[in-house]
């Protein structure tokens, strides 16, 4: 907390007979000075550095005040909220309310006999809660208006909502020359995790109402506040982590006593002997020396297998979470039992999808592609937001994948195409709705994607295509880490990685409006960029080797080999739909083959129409001798792909001549010469 004198405001402080209620002339002369410094900086007659009867800070809220376009001598009425909006708001801040609620009574009976407001506003300055009036309400004080530096200018709680910290004003200490004679403490709300929640404010008529006991006050309640907000959330967290699970949780103290299970562990245990809550955890693990494990533990125990006593389903994966209090010490621990086969099955797939992906199953030799699989894999490490993009079919998915695997290999892979769902229906798909939201809607709710992917990744494909009004949204949950089904009225924490792509170029779709540019610098915290598969062409030949195999043992066959004519003709061709279509012509071709051989007849016709081919045979040494006016059409064809042949080889090779003669099917001395009949001597690079 800041130190005393920045939180009380210096009128209060130099009032000098505050228990006899009133003001003397030393008193109204402060008072006139701090009006006048006021006038005299928003008049641009003095610098900020000349206001010395005032704290910096309240200085700087003047000054921001008056550049909202805002008159001091000109009160304007605040905004207020719709309905909607603000019923909507109210049930985002219904623990806040209810956790303020019995604080906000005490206050109120506290200070019966004295003229006040006590309100509560949320972090943006919307009031929620308002109790006793300033005799006539000339403030329009009410629920529902907007209180900030934008509306009213400076004022106790947009102060202690901009400084996170409590808070003093005086009279002219307000902005607007309205408030020239209330004084005001408020003090700050804040959640578990440290985020403000809002602020508890006492607001009084009179200078003389308020000292540094008011100040005390309101830290005092707005702590007991804050308190009871925290725990509110917290049993919430825990009735849903209770409530939603399909694992078996069971608490335990310090002691091992079982203090509490979810609905889950009571059918699991439905036949045990003993009442489940009272009994010792060891009645119900076999293994002595994993209870002591437990009850000694100091970092959490994910997924041990274990048994249990007395149930026909005897293996269970174990996660122990130990509880410790403020003073780190040991207060017992959460124990979430999966049986087995459920435990790998979530391991490996969720929501109907599994990953088969990892950095290992990545062809890649061209420099440019392990280049960016090094990139790739030293990016997963860290728990970074990847935005990765490139044509359709260059295998983003398969990078999202390896990702995944390299980084939370035993959360869930839950994938979303933006492009393929419906956009009145997106919403409901990323965040869920609770029973009833909307017509159509299942009678127990759905989670939506987000709360699926808990623990795991979030894959957004063409997120592009994901609309405006979605993507504010999306940036609340990647900013909060929390979601709100549709319908509900609480939040729900969640902790994802979160992977995107897009085959479109989100920069541009930013400039055209079309894209929100914060939410792209939230999801390209890392870019990956895939080339297409025709700039990586040393990565070809491996691939088809690969594909060629993996779709001979899908079709349970003998992997073909492929021919040079028909090797020739795929590392001619452009490949425009990239690796997804080079897979799915080495699938057909294989399929189509005969004698254990792919030939150029074997290929699909797009691929075949893209070259005409009268003959082709590396196996000759001869090259063409007619003269120029004898060479044929046909000739001029064969030389042509052969000498693209050759330089693919090249290529792919790193120009050595053994590797390149090898994927060519001909001597190295055959090569040597043909290299010197098309003049690629300087390509050449020996062992």
């Amino acid at each position: 907390m800041r130190p005393l004198e920045q939180l009380l405001s210096p009128i209060i402080n130099n009032l000098h007979n505050i228990s006899a209620q009133t003001i003397n002339e030393n008193d109204r002369q402060l008072i006139e000075n701090i009006k006048n410094q006021k006038n005299n900086l928003l008049q641009k007659r003095i610098t900020p550095s000349q206001v010395n009867l005032v704290r910096p800070e309240i200085v700087e809220s003047w000054e921001r005040s008056c550049e909202n376009g805002l008159d001091f001598l000109l009160y304007k009425d605040p905004p207020v909220m719709d309905a909607f909006s603000f019923e909507k708001r109210l049930k985002e801040k219904d623990f806040f309310i209810q956790a303020a609620n019995p604080y906000i009574f005490q206050l109120e009976d506290m200070l019966s006999n004295i003229e006040s407001y006590i309100f509560l506003s949320d972090e943006n300055g919307v009031i929620l809660r308002v109790v006793q009036a300033l005799g006539k309400n000339k403030y329009r004080l009410i629920p529902g208006t907007v209180w900030n530096e934008q509306t009213i200018g400076t004022c106790a709680h947009e102060m202690s909502i901009r400084l996170k910290s409590p808070i003093q004003l005086c009279g002219p200490e307000h902005f607007c020359r309205i408030f020239h004679n209330i004084s005001c403490s408020s003090a700050p709300v804040f959640d578990v995790n440290g985020n403000l929640e809002g602020t508890l404010t006492i607001a009084s008529p009179y200078l003389h109402c308020q000292n540094s006991y008011s100040l005390a006050l309101v830290v005092m309640m707005a702590d007991a506040i804050q308190k009871e907000f925290q725990l509110l959330v917290k049993k919430e967290l825990l009735k849903i982590a209770f409530t939603t699970t399909n694992d078996a949780v069971i608490v335990i103290n310090k002691f091992g006593v079982i203090t509490e299970t979810n609905a889950v562990a009571q059918e699991i245990f439905k036949s045990f002997s003993e009442v489940l809550v009272g009994s010792h955890i060891d009645n119900v693990l076999e293994d002595p020396s994993f209870v002591k494990s437990i009850l000694h533990a100091e970092k959490p125990i994910i997924q041990a297998n274990i048994k249990i006593k007395k149930t026909q389903q005897k293996l269970f994966s174990c996660s122990v979470q130990t509880i410790k209090n403020h003073e780190n010490n040991n207060m017992g621990s959460i124990l979430t039992l999966t049986p087995m086969e459920h435990s790998h099955k979530m391991n490996h797939s969720i929501n109907g999808f599994a990953t088969r992906f990892t950095f290992d199953n990545i062809i890649a030799t061209s420099p440019q592609s392990l280049k960016l699989k090094n990139t790739a894999k030293k990016m997963a490490r860290f728990n970074i937001n990847v935005l990765i993009q490139g044509e359709s079919g260059t295998g983003k998915e398969v990078y999202a994948q390896a990702i995944h695997n390299e980084s939370r290999p035993a959360g869930p892979f839950v994938a979303v195409n933006c492009a393929a769902i419906p956009k009145n229906l997106i919403e409901s798909e990323l965040f869920g709705y609770e029973p009833g939201a909307f017509t159509g809607a299942e009678r127990i709710g759905k989670p939506g994607k987000i709360e699926l992917a808990n623990g795991g990744t979030l894959f957004l494909d063409e997120i592009g295509d994901m609309p405006l009004d979605i993507q504010a949204v999306l940036l609340r949950v990647l900013e909060d880490k929390m979601i709100m089904r549709l319908g509900g009225r609480r939040y729900i924490p969640v902790d994802f990685r979160l992977v995107t792509a897009s085959n479109k170029n989100l920069l541009e779709l930013v400039e055209k409006d079309l894209f929100r540019e914060d939410l792209y610098y939230r999801i390209s915290v890392s870019k990956i960029g895939i080339p297409p598969l025709r700039d990586r062409s040393s990565d070809l030949l491996q691939l088809i080797e690969n594909f060629i195999q993996v779709s001979a043992n899908a079709e349970h066959l003998d992997a073909p080999v492929l021919s040079n004519a028909a090797k020739y003709i795929l590392l001619q061709y452009r490949w425009p739909g990239n690796v997804r279509q080079l897979q799915n012509v080495i699938s057909y071709a294989v399929c189509m083959s005969s004698d254990g051989v792919i030939q150029p007849e074997d290929l699909p016709e797009e691929v075949l129409a893209s070259y005409s081919m009268d003959r082709f045979n590396f196996e000759t040494d001869e090259l063409a001798t007619a003269s120029e006016n004898k060479i044929t059409k046909s000739d001029l064809s064969m030389k042509e792909m052969e000498k693209i042949a050759i330089q693919k080889a090249l290529d792919s090779t790193n120009n050595h001549i053994r590797g390149a003669a090898k994927i060519l099917g001909v001597s190295k001395s055959t090569l040597y010469r043909k290299i010197k009949a098309y003049g690629l001597q300087d390509k050449i690079t020996e062992e």
